[in-house]
C-alpha cells in the first residue's frame, strides 16, 4: 500500500513540482504564410464569379465579394481559405467526396473557391448560357431550390435556381 501510494500519488506530485508551467497554445493568431495567398484568393474568386455571372458582375455579387474579400484579407484569413481551396480541389481531383459543414456555407468566397457548394446569396436565377441573372424573381423562397422552374428571357435556356440567403457574418462573426 505504501509503495502504491508513492508511485501513484506522491511521485507524480514530485515530478509536477519540477516541471515549468507552459502553455501548449500561445495567445494570438499565427496563420501559416503563403506568399501571394491574398492575390490568389481574389483571382480564383473573380474567375469563378465571372464564369457563373458573366463579365459584368451583378452589383449584389460584386458588393458581397468585395465585402468578404476585404474582411478576409484584413483579418489574415486569406491563407486559410487558400489552403482549404487547395485541399478540397486536390481531394475532388483524387475522387474523394468533400463536404463542408456548418457556417462555412455563409461565405461567398468559400463558394467561389470551391470550399463549399452552398451559394450564400439570396435566392435567384442565373443562366448558364448567357449569364442573365435575376436577384428579384418575385417569389418568396427560402432558397433557390424553392423557386419555380424558369426559362431565360434572353436566350431560352433553363435557368439555374441558386442561393440560400445566408449572411457572411454568420461564418467569421466579426464586425466587418
Amino acid at each position: 500500500e505504501d509503495t502504491a501510494r508513492r508511485i501513484v500519488i506522491e511521485n507524480p506530485g514530485l515530478i509536477n513540482e519540477k516541471i515549468q508551467t507552459l502553455k501548449p497554445v500561445i495567445d494570438g493568431f499565427y496563420p501559416p504564410r503563403i506568399e501571394g495567398a491574398e492575390e490568389e484568393i481574389k483571382a480564383i474568386c473573380y474567375e469563378k464569379a465571372h464564369l457563373i455571372y458573366g463579365e459584368k458582375l451583378p452589383e449584389i455579387v460584386e458588393a458581397r465579394l468585395d465585402h468578404e474579400l476585404s474582411a478576409i484579407i484584413k483579418h489574415g484569413f486569406s491563407v486559410l481559405y487558400y489552403i482549404a481551396h487547395k485541399l478540397v480541389k486536390k481531394s475532388n481531383e483524387d475522387g474523394y467526396v468533400v463536404g463542408s459543414r456548418g457556417s462555412v456555407g455563409s461565405s461567398l468566397v468559400a463558394y467561389f473557391t470551391g470550399i463549399t457548394e452552398v451559394n450564400p446569396l439570396i435566392p435567384h436565377y442565373v443562366c448558364p448560357n448567357c449569364h442573365y441573372a435575376n436577384f428579384a424573381p418575385g417569389y418568396d423562397a427560402a432558397c433557390g431550390a424553392d423557386l419555380p422552374d424558369s426559362i431565360c428571357p434572353e436566350c431560352g435556356t433553363s435557368l439555374v435556381k441558386d442561393g440560400f440567403d445566408i449572411p457572411f457574418e454568420t461564418f467569421l462573426g466579426f464586425g466587418t
